[in-house]
């Protein structure tokens, strides 16, 4: 093939049966942030719908570009840029760009995971309101959400290739350059409207339980780029790089992710509570209780919860126990009568009513905060942590004595566990030791709505739960880093792994249900599942047939998890009847 032809700007518009080439101009207008295009119009089509073949030019524009005059170009997709090029073709390249045209088969695609999509979010509150509020680029959202959510690869020049091997809501195969103008077109505005309809839609239809636990969870997305709030601070994956946080609300039952908000990475998460709660207050999010990590302990927070009218459970760190040692007595002095171990947790539980005094923030009065103290306690824990304990005391000891320099989580463990003596030995702080080892096995969970501690452990382990998928998610979807170069774009790709996420979580959650259940289910990895459904194929005629490759009984029980019949063949619905082929032709 000849060199690459030199068009002007172009974009192409593709219908069912021709695709448009288009020029145009990048014009600023007043309001907007980014170019519009002006000035559009068609120069040349090709004769299918895939956007693949032999341009036709047209008259006026041969007339103003003679050059192309008798100089037959074709659009093909080039393996080693994975972009389509427009080339100068020679005949024999021009012969084989019209018999494409004329081909019988338009393509043959993987549609397993499109159908299980189509059935999930068919009356789903998440298509509802994508539709809603982004009703001219749901179907390109949606597809780049499925296909972050299959691949776990979101290079945006993948997904070319992509969507010509995997049907998808969108039927255009969208270039990089079109990818960045979707990112680029959603704003912080439109992902807040998202997220007010959303919450609207989930109440509306039932979609939550009544009883609504809310894991609440946060993560650092590390980033080379130099995005406004891209900051250093306390990186969770341990990468010395600048860093977005991000807050995530996930309802606890169906693992669906919520609600989603980027901070500044310099903000530690105890610090984002007060923004994002008044932030669902204002979007009208009812009442829900708050389930969250240690991360999250701070008086002040539980009553800012408590303002705007949501409610909590939340963990002591262990360093701050020590605020409830009336209480953790009380619970250790009931525990030795053996009457206070729940069997269905294997946990010895003691409850306490605590009132404290705080200031409110915006009014600067003091009040009582009432909340409940669940202590839990774990024999078999307490064991295992009295026993490392003292592990690491006699190493530390021993690192003191010979000279051993001691890194900082050591310096902090030497300073409670270790006294140095005036002969410049050491020797161990018993005192403190004994306060740890009757500290040892036990956790505290407070709240200001669940007064059983058995419903508080288990929304607290629910949690946890989410937080591993989530961990996992992150991992097999490539989110450790944004992979987006421009503030515009930001904000677009944030939103599009959230799609991806909630596909995944749906699907997820699904296998993990008929597996409680004690269904059979064809594959226990989520990742075999998904290849699975990859391999069911369709074949697309340009007649409007459609021919299902035969499907396995193992694709068939996949399908089954998520209520998809097995697809069949048929005829396109658009079609005549009178154009169905019945019989063969005849031979002569």
């Amino acid at each position: 093939m000849s060199n690459i032809a030199p068009l002007p700007t172009v974009y192409c518009c593709k219908s069912k049966n021709k695709t448009y080439i288009r020029t145009y101009k990048n014009s600023r207008v007043k309001g907007k942030s980014y170019p519009v295009k002006t000035n559009i119009r068609n120069i040349a089509e090709i004769a299918n719908g895939d956007g693949i073949g032999k341009l036709i030019f047209r008259e006026d524009f041969l007339k103003e570009h003679p050059l192309f005059i008798d100089r037959p170009v074709v659009r093909v997709f080039d393996d080693k840029s994975c972009k389509y090029v427009f080339k100068f073709a020679d005949l024999n390249e021009v012969q084989v760009a019209e018999f494409s045209e004329k081909q019988k088969i338009s393509g043959v695609k993987s549609v397993g995971l499109y159908y299980v999509c189509k059935e999930l979010l068919n009356s789903d509150p998440l298509l509802k309101t994508l539709k809603s509020v982004f009703a001219k680029s749901w179907d390109k959202l949606l597809s780049l959400g499925m296909f972050c959510a299959d691949t776990g690869d979101f290079r945006a020049d993948h997904y070319s290739r992509y969507a010509q091997e995997h049907k998808l809501p969108c039927k255009e195969r969208l270039t990089s350059s079109q990818i960045t103008r979707v990112f680029q077109s959603i704003t912080e505005t439109d992902v807040f409207n998202f997220f007010s309809e959303y919450t609207t839609c989930l109440y509306e239809s039932s979609t939550l339980s009544r009883r609504r636990f809310w894991a609440l969870d946060s993560t650092s997305i590390s980033t080379y780029s130099g995005f406004l709030d891209a900051k250093y601070g306390h990186s969770k994956q341990g990468e010395d790089l600048p860093q977005i946080n991000v807050l995530m609300l996930t309802d606890e039952k169906s693992h669906r992710p919520l609600f989603y908000e980027k901070f500044n990475g310099s903000i530690p998460d105890v610090s984002t509570v007060v923004s994002a709660f008044n932030t669902l207050l204002h979007m009208k999010t009812k009442s829900f209780v708050a389930v969250m990590d240690r991360g999250y302990y701070r008086l002040s927070n539980l009553n800012e919860i408590l303002n705007t009218g949501f409610h909590f459970v939340v963990c002591v760190p262990f360093g701050k126990v020590i605020e409830f040692d009336d209480v953790i007595e009380n619970a250790q002095r009931a525990f030795i009568c053996g009457n206070c171990y729940d069997s269905t947790i294997a946990k010895n539980v003691y409850t306490e009513m605590l009132s404290t005094e705080i200031k409110d923030a915006k009014t600067k009065k003091k009040h009582k905060l009432n909340f409940y103290v669940h202590v839990f306690h774990s024999p078999e824990n307490a064991g295992a942590q009295t026993e490392l304990l003292l592990k690491r005391r006699a190493d530390v000891l021993k690192m003191l004595n010979k000279g051993v320099a001691l890194d900082g989580t050591n310096q902090d463990f030497a300073k409670e566990f270790i006294i140095a003596n005036d002969d410049k030995t050491y020797s161990f702080n018993n005192a403190a030791f004994q306060k740890a080892n009757n500290h040892a096995g036990i956790f505290v969970l407070l709240s200001d709505t669940i007064s059983e501690g058995k419903t508080a452990y288990l929304a607290y382990k629910a949690r946890e739960s989410v937080e591993d998928c989530f961990k996992d998610l992150k991992v097999k979807m490539n989110c450790n880093q944004f992979g987006v170069s421009t503030e515009q774009s930001l904000t677009g790709k944030c939103f599009v792994e959230f799609i991806a996420f909630t596909i995944r979580m749906l699907m997820q959650y699904k296998l993990q249900y008929l597996k409680n259940k004690g269904n059979n289910v064809p594959h226990n990895s989520f990742k075999r599942v998904l290849d699975e459904l990859n391999g069911i194929q369709e074949i697309e005629f340009t007649s409007g047939y459609i021919a299902v490759k035969p499907v396995s009984k193992v694709q068939q029980d996949c399908l089954s998890m998520f209520r998809v019949n097995t697809p069949s063949d048929r005829y396109d619905n658009n079609l005549a009847f009178s154009n169905y082929l019945k019989k063969a032709l005849k031979p002569h």
